[in-house]
């Protein structure tokens, strides 16, 4: 399902990353957690809607804060969104103390996906930016 998704994209509030040893261990948690959610049949299912959806707004996303991470010299990046019952994304952790990531993390927080089977819900994403 991820590979759909990566070759459909081509490719906290979101925290500034530091990078410190506490900043860390959440980031593994966060992806620990995207995987044991993501592996469960609800979980998976979801995911096919979320694609569905993800793939309506992150366009204008990648248009927006792709070219600067390139320029920045960031190639691909891996985060993950934090997805209330509602469906909105609460906050966007980018797995990176690349400065020139903070617009995807901005930009993230507040998309709509469809309601979550479980809140809060955790997707990961593994992005590669691609050539200008």
């Amino acid at each position: 399902m991820r590979a759909m998704l990566l070759a459909g994209l081509s490719l906290s509030l979101a925290l500034p990353a530091i990078g410190n040893d506490t900043k860390s261990v959440r980031w593994e948690h966060l992806w620990e957690k995207q995987a044991l959610q993501t592996a469960t049949w609800a979980g998976a299912s979801y995911e096919q809607r979320l694609i569905a959806s993800h793939n309506t707004f992150w366009p204008g996303v990648y248009a927006k804060c792709g070219e600067g991470a390139r320029r920045a010299g960031v190639r691909a990046f891996r985060a993950v969104a934090v997805i209330d019952a509602k469906g909105n994304v609460s906050e966007f952790v980018v797995f990176s103390t690349d400065k020139a990531l903070r617009c995807f993390a901005e930009e993230m927080v507040g998309k709509k996906y469809p309601a979550p089977p479980i809140a809060p819900f955790h997707e990961g994403f593994e992005i590669t930016l691609g050539k200008s």
